[in-house]
């Protein structure tokens, strides 16, 4: 995912401080669901108080739209491109996220002797589509937080269609353009239509502007324009007016947040990453320290599936009454039981071989 996702294999293009981006996403996320309505502290306040889902996932689509762009383009002159492609998703995505749901129907099953229902959406990664059906699953596993899974695997079968059939990078970047301009207009509609609230925040067409402005990121690597000074000059004053918005509580739902809120966080996380890809900067340089990228690369995926599972269990049944003692142990745990899921599940199916992609005569986009 993305964002969520480590790349299959280390490329030129890749970038230590975006895998210190993606634990960044995991670790806001998290936090998002130990302090959600705390009001005890300026700083778990601005974290917490906002409904929704928090500055993680807008984070994790901007960089999944950047990280996946250059993907994409890297594989945009060798054959079989979109079967190489799909067949990398699923090796890094598959494993890990049909093995939580089969833990989850093995557990529910044991304990209450039925299976888990509905199954059928978060199998076809339709759960941010049949909403209803997906959240009454009887699950005695979490699944709240898959549906960023579903959005973002959504994005990744039609983008590389798109993008591929554009032949300059000025043509990709008026598709990024129109794509979030499109969200934005469905946004609207969702709005005045008063369709469900949930649209708003887990619907691939109202969240695609992340995903597209994170593209606009890509191709700046490729072609420079105005738009990274911009966005570098603009980080400090975009964080204040986010830090400001989500300290007055206003939530992605609303008609305000939805129209402005969103599209001010996802722009924000947009020059933060910005930042991050320029080496000289100080987010950068921390961002790509080694234990910060290796865990972003290795354990963001296994952290963020398993932790809604452990944070549960250690609120509700661990004999402690002190949080601090429940939170410590819960990251512990979370953390020991990413690495080993990345060691002994994740990474054989990680080093399997796709095959290697064979250049066709050069086709790299121009820029004009």
């Amino acid at each position: 995912m993305p964002s969520l996702l480590a790349p299959q294999r280390a490329r030129p293009n890749h970038l230590p401080a975006l895998d210190g981006v993606r634990l960044l996403a995991v670790g806001l996320v998290i936090l998002h669901h130990i302090t959600s309505g705390s009001q005890n502290s300026f700083f778990l306040h601005l974290i917490g108080v906002q409904r929704g889902n928090g500055l993680g996932p807008p984070l994790f689509f901007v960089l999944s739209g950047a990280l996946l762009t250059t993907v994409i383009n890297d594989l945009r002159d060798t054959e079989n491109r979109y079967r190489t492609f799909m067949l990398r998703r699923v090796l890094r995505i598959f494993p890990l996220y049909f093995g939580y749901l089969l833990v989850a129907f093995v557990i529910t099953f044991a304990v209450t002797g039925t299976p888990p229902r509905n199954l059928w959406a978060y199998a076809l990664f339709s759960q941010n589509i049949f909403l209803q059906a997906a959240e009454q699953t009887g699950s005695k596993l979490e699944m709240y937080h898959l549906w960023t899974i579903a959005v973002q695997d959504q994005f990744y079968l039609l983008w590389p269609l798109l993008l591929w059939r554009c032949k300059t990078i000025r043509q990709m970047r008026m598709l990024c353009c129109a794509g979030i301009a499109g969200s934005i207009l469905s946004r609207v509609l969702m709005v005045v239509l008063g369709l469900p609230t949930d649209l708003l925040i887990r619907s691939l067409p109202a969240v695609s502007a992340c995903m597209c402005l994170g593209g606009l990121l890509a191709l700046e690597r490729s072609d420079r324009t105005w738009l990274s000074p911009f966005l570098l000059k603009a980080f400090v004053p975009l964080s204040i007016l986010c830090g400001i918005w989500m300290w007055r509580g206003l939530d992605f739902t609303s008609p305000l947040g939805s129209l402005a809120g969103y599209q001010l966080v996802g722009l924000t996380c947009a020059a933060f990453i910005t930042a991050a890809m320029h080496p000289v900067t100080l987010v950068a340089r921390v961002l790509s320290s080694g234990v910060i990228a290796s865990g972003g690369r290795k354990l963001a995926f296994g952290l963020y599936m398993w932790h809604p599972c452990l944070l549960d269990f250690c609120e509700h049944h661990l004999p402690f009454e002190s949080k601090i003692v429940r939170m410590a142990i819960f990251l512990t745990v979370a953390i020991l039981l990413a690495d080993l899921s990345y060691r002994f599940y994740e990474k054989p199916f990680l080093r399997m071989k796709t095959g290697k992609p064979r250049q066709m005569p050069p086709g790299n986009p121009q820029t004009a």
